[in-house]
């Protein structure tokens, strides 16, 4: 799906049927800067509103997803390749979520030894030593969530 392609396409439907933002905004319950944001490609709108707005502005889903009317032939083909996007982008939500909890447990994990180390080893030497480790910890599990953040967005 191209957002920029569909923002297009809600703007050039909002104007055939003499709306402004701030009115097609007021009848669907949100913002005019949502609208907007919409428009400029920066946003879609939420899975809530999709009916409402296809319903106000006269195209189905589907040409939404596709950032124009389709016709009927076209309409089943775009209808499969809009699942099959939906699908993936919901398995690439889930494998954030994984990662997100792996690398939260193993930061509560990290603080926990180093806690427990620092308690049991008490000479600065030592606890200089367990702040350098826990500190070394944290960044390499901070870079491997930012990798791992920017490839499942470039999917």
């Amino acid at each position: 799906m191209d957002q920029k392609k569909t923002g297009k396409f809600i703007a050039e439907e909002r104007k055939k049927r003499n709306y402004t933002q701030r009115e097609l905004a007021d009848k669907l319950g949100i913002s005019d800067k949502t609208v907007s944001k919409w428009e400029c490609g920066n946003g879609f709108p939420d899975v809530s509103l999709l009916l409402p707005l296809c319903n106000e502005l006269g195209f189905t889903v589907n040409d939404l997803l596709s950032g124009e009317k389709l016709g009927e032939v076209d309409y089943k083909i775009k209808a499969e390749e809009h699942m099959i996007d939906f699908i993936k982008r919901n398995k690439a939500s889930r494998e954030e979520k994984i990662i997100s909890l792996f690398l939260t447990l193993s930061i509560i994990i990290i603080a926990i030894i180093g806690c427990i180390l620092g308690k049991v080893y008490q000479e600065p030497e030592t606890l200089a030593c367990i702040g350098i480790m826990f500190l070394v910890s944290l960044v390499c599990i901070a870079a491997t969530w930012i990798a791992v953040t920017i490839s499942l967005k470039k999917r």
